[in-house]
Order: C-alpha cells, then structure tokens, then sequence
C-alpha cells in the first residue's frame, strides 16, 4: 500500500475511533441499565436469574468489546486494496446462503443486524455514497457500495456481531445490544460521515465531488447537432459519475425585463434535443427505472416528456384565445368588451414587471370572495396588478395592459386552473403552486418561449413542483425534510427571482438531487417488500406440499385428537420447514415422513413404542418441535405424551394432553399469512376474465390509478410483484411503502368497473404538458378546423 494511502487511512481511523467507542461505551451502558431493569420487572425467577447472569458477565467482558471492535475496523481499512469477490463469486455465495441450515437464534441476529445496517443506509445514503466514490480512489478499484465500505452500516454490523461473541450472552440478549447500538448510531453516525468525507477532502481525494442527478438519455448524434459548434460543454453533459465541478458556462443573457427578442436565453438551445448524462462509451444514462416516466422532469432538469406535446408558436396560440373569447361573447349574449373611459395609460414592460416584482413577496394565497375565503387565481393577480400600476399612472389615466398581456394572464390562469386539479385542495403543493403564480407570471410576459418549449428552466421547476406534490406528497405525509425543500425552493423563488432564468436551473437542481435520493430509498423499501412477499410464498408452497404428504399418511386413519392435531399443524410445519431448508428429495425430508407414520402407528389402540427405540424417537420429535417455536417444556411434554404407552398415564394426564392440545392449537404456524378473499363466481364476467388475463401479462412495476371515494379523488399505486400461484398482487406508493395486498381478480373486477385503470400513455408526459395540453385542446374547440390543426 503506498505511503500516502496509509497515511490517509491511519488519519481516516484515528478520527473513526473515538466516535466508534463513545457509541459502543453508551451502548454497553444503556444495555446494564436495561438488563437491570428486565431483571427487576421478570415476572418469573428464571428469567430474572438469566437477566442477571447476562448482567454480570458483560460487567467482566465488555472491556475486550471497543478494542475488538476497532480491530475489526482498522482490518477492514487495512484491507480495502486485497482482491475483491467477482460478482459471480458473490453471486454464488448469496445462493448457498439463502440455502443453509441455520439455528433460529442465529437467524434472529442476521435478521436484525441486517435490518439496522438498511435503516441507517437509507438515512445516511448520500455521505455514504460519496464516501464510496472516494474509497474507490484510494483503493484503486471502482467505487465501493455501501456494503463493501468499511464504515458502511453493513460493514460495521458485521464487526459487532463478531465483538459481541465474546461478551459470552445469550442471542437474544446480544440482539438487544444490536438495537442499543443502532439508537447510539443514529445520532452520530451522520456527523461521523460527514467528518470522514472532510478528511479525505483535505487530504485532496475528490475534492470537488458532487452528486450530479440522472437525466433522460437522449441520442450521442442528436447531442452533439444541438450544440453550436463553438459551445462549451453545457453542466450535466458529463458521465454521470462524481466529477469535478466545471468551468461556470457561458451563455447569452436574457434582459430582466421586456418583451423577448431574438437573443437566446441562458438555458437556450439551438434545437429541442435535452442534453443527456452520457456514460464511458457513448451510452446515454436512463432515469431511475422507479420513477414513472413523466416525473423525469421533476428531478432531471433538461429532461423532456417521453411522448412531448406538440406546442404551437405564441401567436398561434393567441388566435385561438381570441376566437374562444368571441365564441363566448356570442354564446352569452354580450358584446364586445367596452372600452374603458377616459384617458388610458398602457403601461411599459419595465413598468409592469416593477409592478409585479412588488407584488412577489407576498405570501397570501388565499383571497376574501363576498364573505367567503377562496384560493387567489391569476385572475386575482391581475386585479391586484391593476391597482398597483394605477398608483403609478398619471392622474386622471387609467391603467390598461397591452392585448399581448391580457393574453398572457390569461393562458397562465388557464394553466395552473388546470395544474390544481391534479393536486388536493389546500394541501401544501397547492399552496406552493399557488405562491408560484407571480413569478411564472413574470417569465410568461418577458419571454414567450415559455408556452411552447418544453425544456424551459421555469416551466420545469412548475412541473417539478406540482408533479412532486401530486404524487410524493400524501395525506398522511411525514416527510418533513421534502415539504421544507419544497418550501425553500418556492420561498428562495419569491425572493430572489428578477429575470435571471439561471436560477431556476440552481434550484431545480437542488430539488432534483433530493427526489432523487428519495427515489433510492424507494427502491430500497419495494425491494425489501418483495423479497419479504416471495419468502412468504416459498413458505406456504413447502406448507401446503407439508400438509399434502401428511394427509396421504394420515387418510383413513381413525387418530385421537391429540395426535392428529399435532400431525396436521405442529409436525406439518417441521416438514415445511425442512422442504425450505433440504428440498423434499432429502434424507432428512424421508426420516421426517417416517416418524410421521410412526406417530400414526403408536396412536393405535394397544400399540407401543419399542424400549429401545421410545427415547430416540422422543428426542426426534421434541427437537423437531423446538425448531419451529415450541419451548423445550412444551416440546418435551408432546413427545412424551405422543410415545409413551397408554398404560402409564397418569389421573391428570387428560388435563395434562387438553392443556397441551390448547397450546398447540393457539401456537404460531410458520408462515401464517391472511390471503386476499377471492370473489365469488358470478363476478367473474367475461371481461373482468379478459382483464385478469391482461395483467398476468403486465411487468412488476406497472403502475395504477384508483378511485379512492365517491368524489373521484385518484391516487397512483405501483403494482410491485405479483404471484402466478397465489394470484395475489401487492402495491406500494411512491415512497416504496406497501400498501396492502388485493387479488388479481378483485384488481381485474375493478378495472371493468372503472374504479382502477393502467396508468400508460399519459404517464409518459409530464404533469405540466398534459395541464397545457388540455388548455390547447380546450381552446382548440373554439377555434374552427383551421385552428385545431396549429396545435395538431
């Protein structure tokens, strides 16, 4: 290892140590105080003698607990340059783990270190990505993932588990020390990461790293024909890997105020192809596969819709304003608008965008309607306008904007009118939208590429803003970390916006990499979600193969209660059991049915075990029980009374065998799980069958919109995993949070009623341009066949 690396590395350590010891001090010392307290609150003097047996002996060996700990650290530093596993190694090595035989109290301890080290990972992703990013510099190799990290949460569960064995306790108190443990870790373990990057920036390891989002791919050739020639490579262009931050861009300004001219913007591009985060070779990134494919835009900034809407030129669009205001006229019987009287004033761009900029900073988003308190429109920002300019105008002249104004107000109130209905009322995304109206206001007077191309910074961070609100934000959210950014995004918009578009692009970004970490997180969840589900089904196909074999044993057989009752529950999952761990071709699968058929003899009128074989056969059956929860008592006590001759029972052993059969029978089944009712036969229609067979057809990750009430409220679900053999379907919202678990044919009963539909085509456009495409087909209906083909 070079020099430099090691002097990093023993730097990285010293600076690890002390945290890593504090944490596992107030953990060991959290843990005597709780084993007191279990010690004194046991409700039986057993276990209050375990408790403090457990107390004593951590009091003698927790002082070899922080050294063989940070061993286990510095080992892991001191190895980061060895040869790793191949990914197929890996692979293989998950295989044979998923399928070896562990003790239960092992399992427990797995289960659980692997829980905590998730939960940190996702709390503290980003520290530890970058932290990743920056080990792979020093070890030469590519980044390290949070797993590999040697101060990554796995990482360091892994390095307890080992330390902990030698504090001599049972697993079940070593599990509580894990979860102490975890409790220390999350208040340190952020300003830990965020300590250890400093230090491998000062020693100058990726110094200017920072986390650049996913954007949508867009062809090598198209990229490069949307650049001029003598352009400098515009920010995000680059791989999207940690990169240096680059030379600040030079673009063509757009004046703060006034009408737009020739000149490009600063976020302007020569064509409509959006740049795309190009990897090593020319392969374009793709967004985060769980994201649906209209919200790109909520988190990519220069991502455009999958399918865009086709955006008419400004002019054409105020055509077909003006035959809909006529159209109306007519309809209602009015004539044409009346001229104001007296002298007028029309008030100058700069004018009206002073005006306006007055009216910025205001936070109301609610107006007083006739004694009725309704959300304020841009109806009611041009009122206001109005009377801001009319302080300004000379006396006696009133105030009357331009028509390409009116036009304006209009085609924006039509937007965000339309933007609302995909938000719940008075929730915090509406009131964000509704603070945005100024500003966006602002853009659309000064610059009319905002109605018509898609990549503009401020119609992006709209649709980031509502798209994030619609479908991050729910009823119950308690994202406070999202809600505040959002916040953020819209207050800094409020303050500091006065013409410069390049500061939609610095917030955009900055939302984008929150959502974007939130995405991960999602991933992270469903997944789990989905493993859990398949495990739940391996389990009930090894339960229902179990109980197949010990129905074939015990068919025709006339059985007491108490041994048919074991057979048919306790020792049906100790043969399910075995089906997961050795498969049903196994010996021990083979020796399992034999004492089944055994058990099934012996119940017999006058039959017996034999003297000789009696004690093995009973230690078989209670061991056998132990393994799927039963106590060593209960265990025992079963398989006496199930192997030892009738003739020995004692007076009390009917209350003996009915207590026991109680137990068993309250006892916990390996794997129970309620399974989704299924409808009855006369629902089963022709089409709801045609449906049930579309989405047997359908990809894990397709998503849906339900009806959620009488008032036809919607919300978006993702169908996360399905099984072919239960026909159960399992769904998640954005956030990766399972939300419960439906059949198919209940799912396919609620298409054909429309409570429930495929969310497709229109998933693939952007919540902004499918508001702004029923604004353009709204006005196209008043526009006559000439008019509608504009926006064709």
């Amino acid at each position: 290892m070079p020099r430099k690396v090691r002097q990093i590395l023993q730097g990285f350590y010293e600076l690890a140590a002390d945290p890593f010891e504090r944490e596992l001090t107030g953990a060991l010392n959290e843990f005597e105080q709780q084993a007191f307290n279990n010690a004194e609150q046991a409700r039986s003097n057993n276990i209050q003698v375990r408790w403090l047996e457990t107390l004593r002996t951590v009091r003698r060996t927790r002082p070899d607990l922080v050294p063989r700990f940070l061993q286990g650290v510095e080992a892991q530093l001191a190895a980061i340059r060895e040869p790793s596993a191949t990914e197929a190694e890996r692979a293989t090595q998950r295989n044979m783990a998923e399928l070896s035989l562990i003790e239960a109290s092992e399992m427990d301890e797995s289960t659980t270190l692997a829980e905590i080290g998730s939960r940190i990972e996702m709390r503290h992703s980003l520290p530890i990505y970058l932290l990743g990013q920056r080990f792979g510099v020093l070890a030469g190799k590519p980044a390290f993932d949070a797993e590999a990290l040697p101060v990554g949460p796995q990482t360091l569960c892994k390095i307890l588990r080992v330390a902990a064995a030698n504090l001599e306790i049972s697993s079940e108190h070593r599990v509580l020390l894990y979860r102490l443990f975890e409790r220390q870790m999350l208040a340190e373990y952020g300003r830990l990461l965020e300590a250890l990057n400093n230090h491998l920036i000062k020693h100058g390891v990726l110094p200017g790293l920072q986390y650049m989002p996913f954007r949508s791919p867009a062809a090598p050739q198209a990229r490069a024909a949307s650049r001029p020639a003598d352009a400098k490579p515009v920010e995000g262009d680059a791989a999207p890997k940690p990169v240096e931050p680059p030379d600040a861009r030079t673009t063509a300004q757009t004046p703060a105020h006034g009408r737009s001219t020739g000149q490009m913007p600063a976020y302007g591009r020569t064509t409509g192809q959006p740049p795309a985060m190009a990897r090593e070779g020319g392969e374009a990134e793709a967004p985060l596969p769980w994201l649906l494919p209209g919200e790109a835009a909520a988190w990519a900034p220069a991502a455009p819709s999958a399918s865009p809407v086709q955006l008419p030129e400004f002019d054409q669009i105020r055509d077909l304003l003006t035959s809909r205001r006529s159209m109306l006229s007519k309809l209602s019987g009015g004539g044409a608008q009346a001229a104001p009287s007296g002298p007028v004033h029309q008030p100058a761009p700069q004018e009206v965008q002073h005006a306006l900029s007055l009216l910025q900073p205001s936070t109301a988003t609610s107006v007083n309607m006739g004694g009725r308190i309704v959300p304020r429109t841009v109806a009611h920002l041009k009122q206001d306008l109005l009377a801001q300019l009319r302080r300004s105008a000379p006396a006696g002249e009133s105030p009357v904007l331009p028509d390409e104004d009116n036009d304006t107000f209009d085609l924006v109130g039509m937007l965000f009118d339309e933007l609302v209905k995909d938000v719940r009322p008075s929730s915090q995304a509406s009131t964000l939208l509704t603070k945005l109206q100024v500003p966006l206001l602002r853009v659309a007077l000064s610059d009319k590429r905002f109605f018509n191309d898609s990549h503009h910074p401020a119609r992006q961070t709209l649709n980031a803003v509502a798209e994030t609100g619609a479908y991050w934000l729910g009823d119950d959210d308690a994202d406070g970390a999202l809600v505040g950014k959002m916040q953020g995004l819209v207050d800094r918009t409020l303050r500091d916006f006065d013409g410069d578009m390049s500061l939609f692009e610095s917030l955009l970004k900055d939302l984008s990499s929150h959502l974007q970490t939130i995405a991960r997180k999602a991933e992270v969840a469903e997944r789990r979600h989905v493993e859990a589900a398949r495990g739940k089904e391996r389990v009930a196909q090894a339960r229902d193969r179990a109980a197949d074999a010990v129905k074939e044993i015990t068919e025709g057989s006339e059985l007491p209660v108490f041994t048919r009752t074991l057979l048919n529950q306790a020792w049906t999952d100790v043969m399910a059991l075995t089906s997961l761990r050795h498969g049903d071709d196994s010996p021990a699968w083979t020796q399992h049915l034999e004492t089944a058929k055994k058990l099934v003899n012996l119940a017999k009128p006058g039959a017996a075990a034999a003297e000789a074989e009696a004690p093995a056969l009973q230690k078989e059956v209670a061991e056998s029980l132990r393994q799927v929860g039963y106590h060593e008592a209960e265990s025992d006590a079963i398989a006496k009374r199930l192997i030892a001759p009738a003739t020995e029972a004692a007076v009390d052993d009917a209350a003996s065998r009915t207590e026991l059969l109680m137990r068993m029978k309250s006892a916990n089944r390996l794997g129970t799980t309620e399974k989704p009712a299924k409808p009855k036969p006369e629902q089963l229609t022709p089409e709801v069958l045609a449906r049930v067979a579309q989405i047997k057809t359908l990809a894990f990750g397709t998503w849906f919109e339900f009806v959620t009430n009488a008032q036809g409220d919607r919300v978006r679900r993702r169908l996360s995993w399905y099984s072919p053999v239960s026909g159960t379907a399992m769904f998640v919202n954005h956030r990766g949070q399972k939300i419960g678990d439906q059949s198919i044919e209940h799912l396919a009963i609620q298409m054909a009623n429309g409570q429930a539909r495929l969310v497709e085509e229109e998933a693939k456009v952007s919540l902004l341009d499918r508001a702004w495409g029923a604004v353009m087909k709204t006005l196209s209906g008043f526009g006559g066949s000439r008019l509608k083909e504009a926006v064709a």
